[in-house]
């Protein structure tokens, strides 16, 4: 949106008014050819510096927009003390102040065109009742004029934001999209690789062996069609124990000895969640990238919080990560972020170990954000 679209509907309350307030010190004067063009020539003056400090005000007032109200000031002044019609213009000297300001400096502003507005009515022999209810027209003029703008200007603010919101929920929607189908689809097509492998392996020597891996896979392909829709409606929800288990399968199918050591204690499925998440990215990477021949798998209570550990005996390391890449080590440091956790990935003493901390309990705000 262009500057000038900006403006103008928070304006408009005092540029409506432009014409109309100096309309009388433009036609009252008659006394001759001086006088009239020193009239017109204020009207231009104050019509101008009037525009100039409205338009110059937005975001916040300038140098510029300051030194137009002051101009403006004084050419009303300067007519109010000439010639008879100007009163009505100090309305606009108090308008202007109101939306061109900042609110302590625009009260400050309009207090003085109220002083200046009944300084000068006085001065023309004014009754008592005409200066007070031009002090009080002027106040009221900019107190109005100001309101006007600012409600003007935040409900401007709420659309803005409203449609950043849309955007960045948006956003967040295509991130969690991403990271679930990279999280559901990477371990599940790593498995069937493997799965895969061994049947081969197992087709000469082995017929029956290799009959029941391929019929895992095609309860795996199965699953994983499942696994898609639930991503794509946002109910996939991994449980810990089944996770467990299915690790468990992963690696032994793969050759590599699996050893799993968990608490006697159940976790609570808020906690597990989030683990089982790192369990399987961990051993998705372990099937894809370490070439190990044991992989040890150990769930804890440190204290208040639940440790997984997934260590392997391989030479590989995941992949390097980058900033701002959706899924893999990058989406699950999110995923236990979110949950109040953190992850460590290092190669350790025998390995590759990927460490995830999540609290004991975890409340119901800290659950749907994740």
């Amino acid at each position: 949106m262009s500057r000038l679209a900006r403006v103008l509907p928070r304006h408009a309350a005092v540029l409506v008014w432009v014409p109309v307030l100096l309309a009388a010190p433009a036609l009252e004067v008659r006394s001759g050819p001086g006088p009239v063009v020193l009239a017109l020539g204020l009207v231009a003056l104050a019509a101008t510096s009037c525009v100039v400090a409205v338009l110059k005000s937005w975001p916040c007032s300038s140098t510029v927009s300051t030194a137009a109200w002051v101009v403006l000031t004084v050419s009303v002044g300067i007519g109010s003390l000439a010639y008879d019609g100007w009163p009505p213009a100090w309305l606009l000297v108090a308008m202007t102040a109101g939306v061109t300001f900042r609110p302590a400096v625009a009260l400050g502003a309009i207090t003085l065109a109220v002083v200046l507005a009944t300084s000068t009515l006085a001065r023309g022999g004014a009754s008592v009742e005409d200066v007070y209810s031009q002090a009080f027209v002027v106040a009221l003029a900019g107190a109005a004029a100001a309101t006007f703008s600012h409600l003007v200007a935040t409900a401007d603010a709420l659309r803005r934001t409203r449609a950043q919101l849309v955007v960045a929920a948006v956003a967040d929607e295509r991130e969690r999209f991403s990271r679930d189908l990279h999280d559901v689809l990477g371990h599940t097509l790593s498995v069937m690789v493997v799965k895969a492998q061994a049947v081969r392996r197992l087709v000469p020597t082995d017929p029956d062996a290799a009959a029941v891996h391929a019929a895992d896979i095609e309860q795996i392909g199965r699953t994983a069609l499942t696994q898609v829709r639930e991503t794509v409606h946002a109910v996939r929800t991994l449980t810990l124990t089944e996770q467990l288990e299915a690790a468990h399968d992963a690696l032994t199918a793969a050759g590599i000895r699996a050893d799993v050591h968990t608490p006697t204690s159940s976790v609570d499925p808020a906690v597990g969640t989030p683990l089982a998440w790192a369990l399987r990215e961990g051993v998705t990477n372990v099937l894809r990238h370490s070439s190990a021949s044991t992989c040890r798998i150990d769930l804890v209570r440190r204290g208040t919080s639940f440790e997984l550990r997934v260590c392997d005996d391989g030479v590989g390391t995941p992949p390097p990560e980058h900033e701002g890449r959706i899924g893999g080590l990058d989406g699950l440091r999110s995923r236990l972020v979110a949950a109040g956790g953190e992850l460590e990935v290092a190669p350790g003493p025998d390995g590759f170990s990927l460490t995830a901390r999540v609290p004991a309990a975890l409340d119901a705000a800290t659950e749907r954000s994740r």
